[in-house]
């Protein structure tokens, strides 16, 4: 008989001990992932520590390749090294635990890519009503801070995803989409609502929850209404099909169809683009979200075999 339960036997824990477990894996590994990158990334491209930041200069071809070695770096990290070895403590066969040894089916996983497409209006248009979030004066310090991170993320994104070669362009789609789609969807719901699941016995509980702190933990705040929707849809998907490669096949279509665009038209065309929506355009996205939440539903349909 294996030593393994005995050794490591997270998955008999209580749930609020697993959760709490998980939380110290991804800090260890996030802060340890940072210090990686910034040592390895002076010793790879001479550039030290805090010697260059994120603001409005130009930057050189070196220091944009910097900031995308950080990039991938930290994503590493913080997300997929810690949803795998905290998959390992709760069971050894972590595809099994994540669900990455189950086939989404192939009707399932078109209709996602179909779905994301649908739901760009929805998301696009909740963007422009998040980006107008007014806090009370007595917050202004804080809406301030989170005026500056989102314009910090803004500033990164630009500088990440503009590019006019093809194998900038595959890069971007490595960085920007794969690498994402497979971190944030193993820990968020591959771990987190799994985690959630059992600690509340309810899978729509744990769903909210993990969509909650994956729009809030990316630190947008003016993004978190689209985000928030996205991790609704990412999550049910997973807990209609078993299957994490279902939500992972949606978060890379909707992170790969910017990277797509940015590269045919220019990131700054895509945002001003975006800029444009008004309070009249909230009519025009409801014809595409019926279509995307009717969509949803032939996922759970073709996924758990319901009539």
């Amino acid at each position: 008989m294996s030593a393994y339960p005995e050794l490591i036997p997270l998955s008999s824990k209580k749930p609020y001990i697993q959760f709490t477990v998980s939380l110290i894996i991804i800090l260890l590994f996030a802060l340890a992932g940072l210090l990686l990158a910034l040592l390895t990334g002076w010793l790879i491209f001479g550039i030290a520590p805090g010697e260059v930041s994120i603001g409005e200069q130009a930057y050189s071809l070196k220091e944009i390749n910097y900031f995308k070695y950080i990039q991938v770096l930290q994503h590493l990290s913080i997300f997929l090294v810690p949803s795998l070895i905290i998959s390992f403590f709760m069971k050894r066969d972590i595809g099994s635990y994540l669900g990455a040894n189950r086939s989404p089916g192939a009707v399932a996983s078109l209709l996602s890519i179909i779905f994301i497409f649908f739901l760009i209006p929805l998301t696009s248009y909740l963007g422009w009503l998040n980006a107008g979030l007014d806090l009370p004066r007595w917050l202004e310090g804080l809406e301030q801070w989170m005026q500056n991170k989102e314009e910090q993320a803004g500033q990164l994104t630009g500088l990440l995803i503009n590019t006019t070669s093809i194998g900038g362009l595959m890069v971007n789609m490595l960085i920007i989409a794969i690498i994402p789609a497979v971190g944030e969807e193993f820990l968020y719901r591959g771990v987190l609502q799994k985690i959630f699941t059992g600690w509340f016995r309810s899978g729509h509980m744990a769903v909210l929850l993990a969509a909650f702190l994956f729009s809030a933990t990316h630190l947008q705040f003016y993004g978190f209404l689209p985000r928030f929707i996205l991790g609704l849809a990412f999550g049910y998907m997973y807990l209609w099909s078993g299957s994490i490669w279902l939500p992972v096949l949606a978060h890379f279509v909707n992170n790969a169809i910017p990277v797509f665009l940015a590269y045919l038209l220019g990131w700054e065309n895509i945002n001003s683009a975006v800029d444009e929506f008004s309070a009249q355009d909230g009519l025009i996205v409801i014809v595409p979200t019926i279509i995307a939440v009717l969509i949803l539903l032939n996922i759970r349909r073709v996924s758990t075999g319901s009539s």
